[in-house]
Protein backbone atom coordinates (compact mmCIF):
# COMPACT_ATOMS: atom_id res chain seq x y z
CA UNK A 1 0.00 0.00 0.00
CA UNK A 2 1.19 3.49 -0.88
CA UNK A 3 0.52 6.91 0.93
CA UNK A 4 0.37 10.16 -0.84
CA UNK A 5 0.07 13.42 0.94
CA UNK A 6 0.05 16.68 -0.47
CA UNK A 7 -1.88 19.62 -1.81
CA UNK A 8 -3.37 20.20 -5.25
CA UNK A 9 -0.21 19.40 -7.17
CA UNK A 10 -0.40 16.08 -5.76
CA UNK A 11 -3.78 15.65 -5.67
CA UNK A 12 -4.35 16.61 -9.22
CA UNK A 13 -6.67 19.45 -9.45
CA UNK A 14 -8.58 19.63 -12.50
CA UNK A 15 -7.19 16.33 -13.57
CA UNK A 16 -9.81 13.21 -13.97
CA UNK A 17 -8.79 10.65 -10.81
CA UNK A 18 -7.01 8.15 -13.74
CA UNK A 19 -4.97 10.82 -14.43
CA UNK A 20 -3.68 12.33 -11.18
CA UNK A 21 -0.28 11.54 -9.53
CA UNK A 22 -0.91 9.23 -7.03
CA UNK A 23 -2.96 6.99 -9.53
CA UNK A 24 -0.12 7.02 -12.37
CA UNK A 25 2.73 6.28 -9.88
CA UNK A 26 0.70 3.02 -7.96
CA UNK A 27 -0.06 1.88 -11.31
CA UNK A 28 3.70 2.19 -11.88
CA UNK A 29 4.65 0.67 -8.95
CA UNK A 30 1.62 -1.96 -9.01
CA UNK A 31 0.39 -0.99 -5.21
CA UNK A 32 -2.88 -0.03 -4.13
CA UNK A 33 -2.63 3.32 -2.65
CA UNK A 34 -4.60 5.64 -0.51
CA UNK A 35 -4.87 9.35 -1.39
CA UNK A 36 -4.98 11.93 1.53
CA UNK A 37 -3.94 15.09 0.01
CA UNK A 38 -6.16 17.75 -0.72
CA UNK A 39 -6.34 20.78 -2.99
CA UNK A 40 -4.69 23.94 -0.47
CA UNK A 41 -3.35 21.86 1.82
CA UNK A 42 -0.39 23.31 4.25
CA UNK A 43 2.63 21.63 5.34
CA UNK A 44 1.53 21.80 8.70
CA UNK A 45 -1.87 20.03 7.56
CA UNK A 46 0.41 17.32 5.15
CA UNK A 47 2.29 16.62 8.29
CA UNK A 48 -0.57 16.19 10.71
CA UNK A 49 -2.20 13.33 7.81
CA UNK A 50 0.89 12.01 7.35
CA UNK A 51 1.73 11.04 11.16
CA UNK A 52 -1.57 10.32 11.79
CA UNK A 53 -1.94 7.64 9.36
CA UNK A 54 1.89 6.30 9.89
CA UNK A 55 0.54 6.16 13.93
CA UNK A 56 -3.22 4.40 12.95
CA UNK A 57 -2.13 2.17 9.83
CA UNK A 58 -0.21 -0.88 9.60
CA UNK A 59 -0.34 -1.65 6.08
CA UNK A 60 0.97 0.96 4.20
CA UNK A 61 5.13 0.01 3.27
CA UNK A 62 5.54 3.72 1.39
CA UNK A 63 5.16 7.37 2.12
CA UNK A 64 5.02 9.55 -0.73
CA UNK A 65 4.88 12.95 0.57
CA UNK A 66 4.77 16.39 -1.81
CA UNK A 67 5.46 19.08 0.56
CA UNK A 68 3.43 22.31 -1.17
CA UNK A 69 5.48 25.48 -0.46
CA UNK A 70 8.60 26.41 1.09
CA UNK A 71 7.83 29.41 1.88
CA UNK A 72 4.33 28.82 3.56
CA UNK A 73 1.42 31.24 4.51
CA UNK A 74 -1.10 28.96 4.60
CA UNK A 75 -3.14 27.66 7.25
CA UNK A 76 -6.36 26.05 8.54
CA UNK A 77 -7.29 26.57 12.28
CA UNK A 78 -8.65 29.54 13.16
CA UNK A 79 -10.96 31.05 15.47
CA UNK A 80 -14.08 33.07 14.61
CA UNK A 81 -15.06 36.21 15.84
CA UNK A 82 -17.76 34.13 17.78
CA UNK A 83 -14.92 32.28 19.40
CA UNK A 84 -15.87 28.80 17.96
CA UNK A 85 -12.56 26.70 16.21
CA UNK A 86 -13.11 25.93 12.95
CA UNK A 87 -10.89 24.45 10.05
CA UNK A 88 -10.65 25.86 6.44
CA UNK A 89 -8.29 26.31 3.72
CA UNK A 90 -6.83 30.06 3.80
CA UNK A 91 -3.89 30.91 1.32
CA UNK A 92 -2.81 34.51 2.16
CA UNK A 93 -3.04 35.89 -1.57
CA UNK A 94 -4.10 39.27 -2.59
CA UNK A 95 -6.54 38.13 -4.93
CA UNK A 96 -8.07 35.62 -2.91
CA UNK A 97 -10.82 37.18 -1.39
CA UNK A 98 -14.16 34.66 -0.33
CA UNK A 99 -17.62 35.24 0.86
CA UNK A 100 -16.19 35.24 4.25
CA UNK A 101 -15.24 38.07 6.75
CA UNK A 102 -13.29 36.47 9.02
CA UNK A 103 -11.48 34.33 6.40
CA UNK A 104 -10.71 37.71 4.61
CA UNK A 105 -9.16 39.73 7.68
CA UNK A 106 -7.05 36.76 8.19
CA UNK A 107 -5.72 36.40 4.78
CA UNK A 108 -4.68 40.11 5.05
CA UNK A 109 -3.31 40.09 8.83
CA UNK A 110 -0.87 37.15 7.40
CA UNK A 111 -0.13 38.55 4.36
CA UNK A 112 1.04 41.69 5.92
CA UNK A 113 2.68 40.62 9.19
CA UNK A 114 2.91 36.96 10.07
CA UNK A 115 5.13 34.67 8.09
CA UNK A 116 9.10 35.24 7.18
CA UNK A 117 10.96 33.13 4.75
CA UNK A 118 13.35 32.14 7.67
CA UNK A 119 10.44 30.80 10.25
CA UNK A 120 8.38 29.16 7.32
CA UNK A 121 11.58 27.61 6.22
CA UNK A 122 12.03 26.28 10.03
CA UNK A 123 8.43 25.33 10.35
CA UNK A 124 8.46 22.72 7.10
CA UNK A 125 11.93 21.72 8.04
CA UNK A 126 10.21 20.62 11.92
CA UNK A 127 7.89 18.87 10.04
CA UNK A 128 10.15 17.09 7.75
CA UNK A 129 12.60 15.98 10.26
CA UNK A 130 10.09 14.78 12.94
CA UNK A 131 8.23 12.91 9.74
CA UNK A 132 11.25 11.26 8.71
CA UNK A 133 12.32 10.25 11.75
CA UNK A 134 8.82 8.56 13.01
CA UNK A 135 9.18 6.72 9.44
CA UNK A 136 13.04 5.32 10.30
CA UNK A 137 11.10 4.13 13.86
CA UNK A 138 8.79 2.36 12.23
CA UNK A 139 10.92 0.78 9.61
CA UNK A 140 8.56 2.80 6.84
CA UNK A 141 10.23 3.71 3.09
CA UNK A 142 9.32 7.30 2.57
CA UNK A 143 9.96 9.39 -0.60
CA UNK A 144 9.87 13.39 -0.15
CA UNK A 145 9.01 15.87 -3.21
CA UNK A 146 8.12 19.42 -3.62
CA UNK A 147 5.67 21.20 -5.34
CA UNK A 148 7.65 24.48 -5.48
CA UNK A 149 11.16 25.01 -5.47
CA UNK A 150 11.57 26.95 -2.58
CA UNK A 151 12.74 24.95 -0.23
CA UNK A 152 15.43 23.56 -1.61
CA UNK A 153 16.53 27.02 -3.17
CA UNK A 154 16.45 28.42 0.70
CA UNK A 155 18.41 25.35 2.40
CA UNK A 156 20.73 25.92 -0.95
CA UNK A 157 21.59 29.05 -1.22
CA UNK A 158 21.21 30.18 2.66
CA UNK A 159 21.25 27.36 5.31
CA UNK A 160 23.55 24.52 3.83
CA UNK A 161 26.74 26.69 4.65
CA UNK A 162 25.60 29.03 6.94
CA UNK A 163 24.46 29.22 10.55
CA UNK A 164 21.01 29.63 11.82
CA UNK A 165 20.09 30.96 14.97
CA UNK A 166 16.74 30.90 16.17
CA UNK A 167 16.55 34.14 17.90
CA UNK A 168 13.16 34.74 20.54
CA UNK A 169 12.88 37.89 22.78
CA UNK A 170 11.05 37.40 26.45
CA UNK A 171 8.68 40.08 26.73
CA UNK A 172 8.46 38.98 30.34
CA UNK A 173 12.43 38.54 31.74
CA UNK A 174 13.18 41.09 29.11
CA UNK A 175 15.81 38.76 27.17
CA UNK A 176 16.48 37.51 23.89
CA UNK A 177 16.95 33.65 24.01
CA UNK A 178 19.37 32.49 21.07
CA UNK A 179 19.25 28.88 19.76
CA UNK A 180 21.54 27.21 17.06
CA UNK A 181 19.38 25.70 14.76
CA UNK A 182 21.85 23.96 12.77
CA UNK A 183 21.87 20.42 14.57
CA UNK A 184 18.41 20.27 13.32
CA UNK A 185 19.03 21.41 9.37
CA UNK A 186 22.01 18.80 8.73
CA UNK A 187 19.76 15.94 10.61
CA UNK A 188 18.19 16.18 7.11
CA UNK A 189 17.89 13.15 5.39
CA UNK A 190 18.54 14.04 1.65
CA UNK A 191 19.03 10.34 0.22
CA UNK A 192 15.06 10.56 0.30
CA UNK A 193 14.31 13.61 -0.98
CA UNK A 194 14.12 14.42 -4.81
CA UNK A 195 15.99 17.37 -5.58
CA UNK A 196 13.70 18.75 -8.39
CA UNK A 197 10.71 19.79 -7.66
CA UNK A 198 7.04 19.84 -9.44
CA UNK A 199 7.34 23.02 -10.88
CA UNK A 200 11.16 22.67 -11.66
CA UNK A 201 10.23 19.50 -14.14
CA UNK A 202 7.33 21.55 -15.74
CA UNK A 203 9.43 24.28 -16.81
CA UNK A 204 6.89 26.83 -17.89
CA UNK A 205 4.93 27.13 -13.98
CA UNK A 206 2.74 30.12 -13.11
CA UNK A 207 1.78 31.25 -9.90
CA UNK A 208 -2.18 30.19 -10.89
CA UNK A 209 -1.01 27.07 -12.99
CA UNK A 210 -1.42 23.52 -11.99
CA UNK A 211 -0.39 20.93 -13.81
CA UNK A 212 -1.45 19.04 -17.11
CA UNK A 213 -2.01 15.66 -17.41
CA UNK A 214 1.06 15.16 -19.68
CA UNK A 215 3.12 17.41 -17.15
CA UNK A 216 1.68 14.68 -14.54
CA UNK A 217 3.31 11.88 -16.26
CA UNK A 218 6.18 13.71 -16.93
CA UNK A 219 6.76 14.11 -13.34
CA UNK A 220 5.91 10.59 -12.62
CA UNK A 221 8.14 9.56 -14.99
CA UNK A 222 11.20 11.75 -13.05
CA UNK A 223 9.76 10.11 -10.21
CA UNK A 224 10.06 6.34 -10.85
CA UNK A 225 13.78 7.49 -12.51
CA UNK A 226 15.17 8.51 -9.15
CA UNK A 227 12.93 6.21 -7.33
CA UNK A 228 14.19 3.19 -8.76
CA UNK A 229 17.61 4.69 -7.88
CA UNK A 230 17.39 4.79 -3.87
Amino acid sequence: MIYFGGCSFMYGQGLEREKSLPHILSSALNKEYVDDSQVSSSNKLIYLRAMNHLLSQNDTDLYVIMWSRGVDRRLEHIVDYDSKERWVNIIPCVNQKKDDKIRNDVNKFVLENFVTDSSSFINTLTYMVSLQEMFKLHNKKYVYCFAHNEFMNLYNDTYKDYAYWLEVKDDVEDFTKSTDMKPLIRSLDFNNILEYSYTDVMGDFKNDKHPTAEQCVKFAEYFMGEYEDK
